[in-house]
């Protein structure tokens, strides 16, 4: 474990400049070089160093992410941002309400408010789009009794 951090010692949280993300690449690619060979502690810096490098991509230049986006469900999107962040349930009390409500909306039986949204989107740098209720296909009845009609 010493390793990794010294390792991620050069990269905060995010990267948040052109030098930074540069930088990382470069690193990034000596690693995949090295792949099979790598120990367990560079494999999963090698997966945080990826994760960051794609963050700051999507950040910096989201009309390349745009067509290949697939839609995820708010509870996922909040058990990514709890896991990133270590997260227990009672850490979301701030940005959704009472232990109890967090719960709820983790068991799917609540759905978001838009203070809510709002507040995971600002605090937690969820993107609005996942923090959204994913569209359901439409029932496919109609479709059977247009079929019987033609």
């Amino acid at each position: 474990m010493r390793i990794l951090k010294k390792l991620l010692k050069p990269f905060r949280r995010k990267l948040t400049t052109e030098a930074e993300y540069d930088n990382a690449v470069k690193t990034l690619s000596t690693l995949l070089d090295r792949e099979p060979t790598l120990n367990k502690e560079e494999l999963e810096y090698l997966d945080l160093l990826g994760t960051l490098v794609e963050e700051y991509e999507r950040r910096t230049s989201p009309e390349v992410y745009a067509d290949i986006d697939i839609p995820v469900a708010p509870i996922d999107a909040i058990r990514w941002a709890m896991d990133r962040n270590g997260f227990m349930q009672k850490d979301l009390c701030p940005y959704i309400g009472s232990e109890s409500v967090v719960s709820a909306v983790l068991k799917g039986q609540r759905s978001l408010s838009k203070a809510m949204i709002v507040r995971l989107h600002e605090g937690l740098g969820i993107p609005y789009e996942n923090l959204l209720p994913v569209p359901r296909a439409k029932p496919r009845s109609s479709l059977r009794r247009v079929a019987a009609v033609l």
